[in-house]
Formats: structure tokens, C-alpha cells, sequence
């Protein structure tokens, strides 16, 4: 792993972890304090799944989920009860070394999978947390990775790869 990449995992990891962690362990007090009370951490499907070039990203997002699900499993113990259409393919970081040209294909090529409006997102997430879901997945691309991660482990991106490359083809 270059040096580059190194210190891009070691940003995204702090960045995305340091936040819900923080906040995770000073709101335990009241979460077993507040039956109501719930933390909701918001990640992305790749924290199930992990795709080529997003290493850093899916580092953080995996931290992010293993320290949701161990906090809950603690709080329970203790007593307590698809792509979003967002601006983040043109804030992402990219591999140094690309051409402007390579880059734009890519963020173009992302953009195209991100269908969801953000509002119909919005409410998934809500509904999701008035039912008390323990993970909610927003979209049909997110359930469907979920569930290829989960019958194919090993080889879910050979599946899901396949996928993506056809609807990237078909958006063009």
C-alpha cells in the first residue's frame, strides 16, 4: 500500500469513527437512562459491502457499523431497548496519480448508480427509527448487497461488479 494511501485510510478512518464514537459513549448515560432514547448512526452500504477503489471509505464505514452493533449489544445488556442521491461522488477523494479525464469518468460513472432522492431517503430513515429497526437499509441496492454479502461472502463482488458495470454501461 503506497504512503498516499496509507495516510488517506488513516484520515478516513479518523474522520468517519472519531464522531459516532465520541458521541456513542457520552450519550450511553442516558440511553440507559431513556428507554425512548436511541442513537442513530447514519453509514452507507459500504459498510457491508466492499468495493474496489474505496478502501479508506470502506475501513471507516465497517469501523462505524462494528461500533454501532457492539455499542447496542452493551446498551441491551445493560438494560436499553441504494444509493442516495447526495453530492458525495463530487466531494470523494480520489487516488492520486489520475488523469482530470479518468477522474471525471469515475465520478460520472458513480453519480449515475446514486437514483434515490434524498427525501425518500429521509423517510426511510425515520420510519426505520420510530419502528426501532436495529439497521435499516435504504434502497433496493442497498437490501440486495446486503443479501449477496450475506449468501456469498467471499465472492459477492464478483456478483454485485457485474452488476454495477451493466447499469454504468446503460446509463451512458
Amino acid at each position: 500500500m503506497a504512503s498516499s494511501h496509507r495516510l488517506q485510510l488513516r484520515g478516513s478512518v479518523a474522520v468517519l469513527t472519531g464522531a459516532g464514537s465520541g458521541i456513542g459513549a457520552a450519550l450511553a448515560p442516558l440511553l440507559s437512562r431513556e428507554p425512548v432514547a436511541q442513537i442513530v448512526n447514519l453509514s452507507s452500504i459500504f459498510g457491508i459491502v466492499a468495493p474496489p477503489g474505496q478502501t479508506a471509505y470502506c475501513a471507516a464505514k465497517f469501523a462505524v457499523r462494528g461500533f454501532s452493533e457492539s455499542l447496542r449489544h452493551e446498551l441491551q445488556m445493560a438494560g436499553s431497548p441504494g444509493g442516495v442521491r447526495t453530492r458525495i461522488a463530487e466531494s470523494a477523494r480520489v487516488a492520486a496519480g489520475l488523469s482530470a479525464a479518468e477522474v471525471a469518468l469515475r465520478k460520472a460513472a458513480a453519480q449515475s448508480l446514486l437514483v434515490m432522492p434524498p427525501e425518500e431517503a429521509a423517510a426511510r430513515i425515520l420510519r426505520g427509527i420510530e419502528r426501532r429497526e436495529l439497521r435499516v437499509l435504504v434502497g433496493k441496492d442497498a437490501v440486495g448487497a446486503a443479501w449477496l454479502q450475506r449468501l456469498f461472502p467471499v465472492t459477492y463482488w464478483k456478483h454485485m461488479g457485474r452488476s454495477i458495470a451493466r447499469r454504468v454501461r446503460r446509463a451512458d
